[in-house]
């Protein structure tokens, strides 16, 4: 399986995979949070030192997959288009893939739309791919008190039950709407 970002918002799932067995090649920036990582589960966690913003990213990418097949992937990269991103690792990654994208991705784009509902099918042309992903849009829990950003944990447990459905399709975590009450 692979991982990316699997040093910070993805850690659960690296964890969660691991301890259902399953090799798990994290993709982080880091050289010493993947070594961290890789030290807590020896067997299962190979560490890959990637930028996937790089250049040179498909390329170290397929190196992967030829070291490891890989069957399936979790990705978190905000930095880039989640379409983008999807198509890059599906390139190399037969299995599913679910792709994290952030809640900018449903900022509204027309006047009055603040309220109304949204689903992943309104992401705009450059959030969406050409490959089989499914896509995680991050949204924020609607609390009693205040609203909050999901956690490392809630994000990871959502990623990973996206990627263990039966059938490809997209979803939110939390909600996106209205807008106005988002997090700050």
């Amino acid at each position: 399986m692979l991982v990316v970002g699997a040093t910070r918002i993805l850690r659960p799932a690296v964890t969660a995979l691991s301890e259902r067995a399953v090799s798990v090649t994290a993709v982080a920036r880091s050289a010493a949070d993947l070594r961290e990582l890789a030290d807590e589960y020896p067997d299962l966690v190979t560490p890959l030192v990637a930028d996937v913003t790089a250049p040179d990213v498909g390329a170290v990418l397929r190196a992967a997959a030829e070291r490891a097949p890989l069957t399936g992937a979790v990705v978190y990269a905000p930095a880039v288009p989640p379409g983008a991103l999807a198509d890059l690792v599906g390139a190399v990654v037969p299995g599913p893939v679910v792709v994290l994208a952030t809640s900018e991705w449903a900022v509204p784009t027309e006047p009055g739309t603040d309220a109304g509902e949204w689903t992943p099918n309104d992401l705009p042309a450059q959030a969406r791919s050409g490959v089989a992903a499914r896509m995680l849009v991050l949204g924020w829990h609607e609390g009693e008190q205040a609203a909050r950003w999901h956690t490392p944990d809630e994000i990871s447990a959502a990623a990973l039950a996206l990627l263990d459905a039966p059938v490809d399709r997209n979803a939110v975590l939390g909600t996106v709407r209205p807008w106005s009450s988002r997090p700050r």
